[in-house]
């Protein structure tokens, strides 16, 4: 392993950073774990539960905490570069997973660019730290941390590389218009500007389940019977008047939109509104053409299972959708930038980034 670095980032960027990551993920090289912690994250503020999930690896594994996403970049650099590992623990919800496969695609991309080689991926371990933890359980990872980490390491520490099991874990890329001025965000659920305000609303009535379970009540009693926030805030749920072009197909007005490369489950797979078979092509798209308030409350038991309604268009493997306005992507909110007198387009597309990610089953064959 090379030696301790003053600044890791810089020799994440340089090719002998590039070197260690490329050998570390050769298919003999041994099993190494980085484990990225969210210390804010909701399963992991209980007094000492970061200690003692750390506890459980080996000294030649490594853990890095991330109280903040400026330290996201440097903490991959140590873990990666430094460390040499080859498996990504990430514990976090999906916020976490997806700035840290943000910083991890970006600097990978960098690192390309100053070295002319392009460095390995590692392998994905989602531990499920976090409030929601759709990404995890769309490739079967249930239960708490510690579990998922202690069962991870009693099967696979230190085994080959080659004999892990991977699944590809397809993402989006979203884009600002045609400018280079904006970095592509990548990610796994997207959704429409009525996603973007709905996730701040909801956010007044608690955080998980229990906020939104108490946000939907709010708005089907506003929507038909009216209510102070329905009058002041029923604006930010549309319908919205620029159009939304997906496979050719134009929608305006049109109420929301959802695209996903994952199941979208909502409720520990209970709710699933999205199902993605494995190897699916494109990304599942579902849009919402309805506009009437009161039929909107009525479609909400179908929009929040598979059934078809009307009102509402499914595309099950999309390839690309245009639209305006701010997003979210996997419950991480976007806003919509300044940039001259009109406003930027957005386009969502399945990513050409292949990332691969540990089954919750251990069963996978790689592909």
């Amino acid at each position: 392993m090379p030696m301790r670095q003053t600044d890791p980032i810089g020799f994440a960027l340089s090719p002998a950073g590039v070197e260690v990551r490329a050998r570390a993920c050769t298919p003999s090289a041994r099993v190494r774990v980085g484990l990225l912690m969210n210390p804010r994250a909701r399963r992991l503020g209980r007094a000492g539960e970061r200690e003692a999930l750390a506890a459980l690896l080996p000294q030649a594994h490594a853990v890095v905490e991330t109280p903040d996403l400026a330290s996201v970049r440097r903490a991959l650099s140590t873990l990666l570069c430094v460390r040499g590992a080859n498996v990504l623990a990430v514990a976090g919800g999906d916020g976490t997973v997806h700035h840290a496969v943000n910083a991890l695609i970006e600097l990978s991309r960098e690192a390309e660019h100053l070295t002319g080689q392009r460095p390995p991926l590692p392998r994905l371990l989602i531990l499920n730290g976090g409030t929601l933890n759709i990404v995890g359980r769309t490739i079967a990872i249930h239960g708490p941390p510690r579990s998922t980490l202690q069962r991870f390491l009693r099967y696979f520490d230190a085994i080959p590389l080659s004999r892990l099991p991977a699944r590809r874990l397809p993402l989006l890329e979203v884009r600002w218009g045609d400018t280079a001025a904006f970095a592509p965000r990548f990610g796994f659920v997207f959704g429409s500007e009525a996603a973007f305000h709905a996730i701040e609303l909801y956010g007044r009535f608690g955080a998980g389940y229990l906020g939104l379970s108490r946000f939907l009540y709010e708005f089907s009693f506003g929507a038909l019977v009216g209510s102070d926030l329905w009058r002041n805030e029923s604006w930010k749920l549309g319908p919205f008047q620029t159009p939304l072009v997906i496979d050719g197909e134009r929608f305006v007005p049109y109420s929301g939109a959802v695209a996903s490369t994952v199941d979208l489950t909502l409720i520990i797979a209970a709710i699933r509104t999205i199902r993605r078979p494995l190897l699916e092509p494109g990304f599942a798209a579902r849009i919402i053409v309805e506009t009437d308030a009161a039929r909107l409350v009525r479609l909400l038991p179908a929009l929040m299972t598979e059934r078809q309604a009307p009102g509402v268009w499914d595309f099950p493997r999309a390839e690309r959708m245009d639209l305006f306005g701010p997003f979210t992507l996997d419950g991480e909110c976007f806003s919509e930038p300044a940039f001259g007198a009109e406003r930027l387009p957005l386009s969502v597309t399945r990513s050409e980034e292949r990332l691969h990610a540990v089954p919750g089953d251990f069963s996978a064959e790689q592909w």
